[in-house]
């Protein structure tokens, strides 16, 4: 007998796949012994394993440094196929499989009305191990084959409830969009090949970085417009944002929370990786461009979060917000480097604005997992996402109108919860950057993007939780314990982040050095 020993690297992926592949066999034999629940309790297990294999990974490579695993060259020239993992991968990849874990958990009661569950948490596996993937991946060929793993499953989840006309529309949408997204990453992509001759990551830098190529700055700079454009439909970064409003009230709302909470931070990470790992900060100014973004996607949603009477609408805005505080806080960093004339200073401001990106990456998925959760529950029992029918439904439902609450004020920048500190930490950043009107510009910009985004997020509270409950609704009881466990654990998480943020920034700090080559 051969013993076959799977690196530590490629433990999460192999979970999670092989577990999507054997759940439809599980079901067969669940429904066969009359126990369909042993298929629920396979997935969240194949979820709990690498959980806890990416927490030994996390380990390893806090004390070994970066791990690197090339599985074959696959006529993929100079480098080959190849699966890396640093601080900043493994930062993103608990995140993805943290949420995903807690999503399968609230999926057992959450979606037992539904049929073709074993396809469902086959999808849910293989979204997350996508997801892993281009956390993983150490060249764009890598990259490329799990960014298409997580953009179909994540097409498929959305339109999950088939029988229905707004999921079918919604998934079309976007898959139409993502996919010219896609393709505009993939011609991104040849170009760099064709100036370069390789697909892997390091070796473009290496080669771009050097100046032996016969690309002139304009073309580079076209490369990176192609790639903030392709990865930033995912991200819903606007003008490209449009899929996410429709995407959210259609899907299931575990869905919505792996949407907002994690699929569209992918496409953040995509950009960052590609952009600061190829192209130094240093010699490109593209930090300009993502703030520009950032203040542009934070002001548009912000404006039509306002209009919204769907719960669920309202939320997909608000995260299409978030993503612009995160773009920014990269932007920052990017502008910090390309602008102060002294490296020696411009490198803390950088580190401090990442840090304060990537910790909000963490909170944001926390905050907006939580929120999209507890609207499902509001939904299952009022049978609606209409917010004056929703109101007071918090006074009916004590444990999800509470935790609803603590989310809304933690992404408000309510201290001491936990969005207030990233936030802070982004703001900070802009307002470091002494003599320069432009970065205070931003800043100013970006907070008064938050006060705005405080106001209907306490309104919305104030709708849920202080007004009297409408008839409708008169018949509403809690959620069942399993959608409320995945609710607390979030809503605690919260509230331990804000009050002891130390050990998180410490991790969201290594995460953002990851970015400035350290």
């Amino acid at each position: 007998m051969v013993d076959v020993e799977i690196p530590l690297l490629v433990q999460p992926l192999v979970i999670l796949l092989s577990t999507a592949v054997l759940t439809p066999l599980i079901d067969i034999v669940g429904k066969q012994a009359k126990a369909e629940k042993i298929r629920d309790i396979f997935a969240i297990a194949g979820f709990v394993a690498a959980f806890y294999s990416l927490i030994n990974l996390h380990s390893a490579i806090s004390s070994a440094g970066p791990q690197t695993y090339v599985l074959g060259t696959f006529g993929v020239p100079a480098g080959g196929v190849q699966l890396t993992a640093d601080l900043l991968s493994v930062y993103m990849a608990l995140i993805f499989c943290g949420i995903g874990l807690l999503v399968a958990i609230y999926s057992v009661r959450y979606m037992e009305v539904d049929s073709g569950l074993d396809k469902y948490y086959a999808l849910l596996l293989t979204l997350v191990a996508g997801m892993i993937g281009v956390a993983f991946s150490g060249d764009f060929f890598n990259l490329y084959v799990f960014w298409e793993i997580m953009c179909i499953s994540s097409y498929t989840l959305v339109s999950f409830r088939k029988y229905r006309w707004e999921p079918v529309e919604a998934g079309f949408k976007y898959l139409v969009m993502s996919t010219v997204g896609s393709l505009l990453a993939l011609y991104a992509i040849s170009l760099l090949y064709g100036y370069t001759g390789t697909v892997n990551l390091k070796q473009l830098s290496t080669i771009i970085s050097s100046g032996q190529i016969s690309a002139s700055p304009l073309s580079l700079y076209f490369t990176i417009g192609m790639i903030i454009t392709g990865f930033g439909v995912t991200a819903s970064m606007v003008p490209l944002h449009t899929w996410l409003p429709d995407a959210h009230p259609a899907a299931p709302s575990s869905i919505s929370a792996m949407l907002s909470g994690v699929v569209i931070k992918t496409g953040v990470y995509a950009i960052c990786r590609s952009l600061f790992t190829i192209f130094s900060p240093a010699s490109f100014d593209y930090g300009t461009v993502l703030m520009i973004f950032g203040i542009l996607t934070m002001t548009v949603a912000n404006l039509m979060a306002l209009m919204q009477r769907d719960i669920k609408r309202l939320l997909a805005y608000s995260s299409i917000v978030n993503i612009g505080y995160i773009l920014t806080g990269v932007g920052i960093g990017g502008y910090a480097l390309s602008h102060y004339p002294s490296p020696k200073l411009a490198t803390p401001i950088a580190v401090f604005a990442l840090m304060g990106a990537m910790f909000h990456i963490l909170n944001h998925a926390v905050g907006k997992g939580l929120l999209f959760l507890c609207s499902g529950c509001f939904v299952h029992e009022a049978k609606t996402r209409d917010i004056p029918e929703l109101e007071g439904i918090g006074r009916k439902m004590t444990w999800t109108g509470t935790s609803f609450s603590i989310g809304l004020l933690a992404l408000a920048g309510v201290p001491p919860l936990s969005g207030f500190w990233s936030k802070l930490f982004i703001i900070l950043a802009g307002f470091s950057i002494p003599e320069d009107s432009f970065m205070k510009f931003i800043s100013i910009l970006v907070v008064l993007n938050s006060i705005f985004a405080a106001s209907y997020y306490l309104w919305l509270m104030q709708r849920i939780m202080l007004k009297e409950p409408k008839p409708k609704i008169a018949n509403a009881v809690e959620a069942p314990a399993s959608m409320l466990l995945p609710i607390v654990i979030l809503a605690a998480l919260t509230i331990v982040i804000g009050i002891w943020p130390g050990a998180i920034i410490g991790l969201a700090e290594s995460a953002g050095r990851v970015l400035l080559g350290g």
